[in-house]
């Protein structure tokens, strides 16, 4: 199989290909530690190899993915592999790309408790908000998103999945003033492309989030009214 892996340095870009097996089982992340093993220049991260800690995502055949959790044979075409950083974040070196974005936009949008008084929490309420607290911040979605191309500032996908993540936490007590904020960071201008959906590795939908919010500004209907 032949493996195409662009390569970015000191603002130079290019390819460099290599001729790789591989076998049925074995992950994107394993295939690049085979051809590391060959270049030890090439640089990428990888950390947890379980799919938690969203280091290693990029694209493969122009698909945004988590090289720990994505199979070689699924993404081969033509016996052919291109291996590419993501899209709209800057790059550092190779397919490492600079995740301060991630601090940036959260920090924005408030993502953080601020307690109502009450520390406990039912199972009921928990379920509300369970899928959105599988967020890895792999920027997966961010790299897909569309309204990212129309406004630099929009905060993201995976940041108004934690803005929903609080705001539906019954132990916080910010609530409207967290809708505030999120507005304030273009919460309505998601053009609801549906790639964040896409290429969530945990099956996040933060289109559907982001609606939620949208929702409960405009309507302002009581929380408990959506579940």
């Amino acid at each position: 199989m032949k493996v195409l892996i662009k390569r970015f340095l000191e603002g130079k870009t290019w390819f460099d290909e290599f001729n790789i097996e591989y076998k049925d089982d074995e992950t994107v992340l394993e295939l690049l530690d085979k051809i590391k093993a060959i270049d030890r220049s090439i640089t990428y991260r990888s950390f947890c190899r379980s799919s938690i800690c969203g280091t290693c995502a990029i694209k493969v055949n122009n698909k945004t993915i988590l090289a720990c959790k994505s199979k070689v044979k699924d993404f081969v075409e033509n016996d052919e592999l291109v291996i590419q950083p993501l899209d709209r974040v800057k790059v550092i070196k190779d397919l490492v790309v600079d995740n301060d974005i991630i601090e940036d936009r959260l920090k924005k949008n408030k993502t953080w408790f601020e307690f109502n008084g009450n520390y406990l929490q039912k199972p009921e309420d928990l379920k509300k908000i369970e899928k959105q607290t599988d967020c890895i911040l792999c920027m997966a979605c961010f790299a897909e998103c569309e309204a990212l191309d129309y406004d630099k500032n929009f905060g993201g996908p995976f940041a108004f999945t934690k803005v929903y993540r609080f705001f539906f936490d019954t132990r916080d007590k910010l609530k409207q003033e967290r809708i505030d904020i999120a507005k304030e960071n273009g919460l309505y201008n998601c053009i609801n492309c549906q790639k964040c959906v896409i290429v969530c590795p945990k099956g996040i939908a933060s289109a559907y989030d982001i609606k939620m919010l949208q929702s409960c500004d405009v309507n302002n209907v009581e929380i408990n009214n959506f579940f």
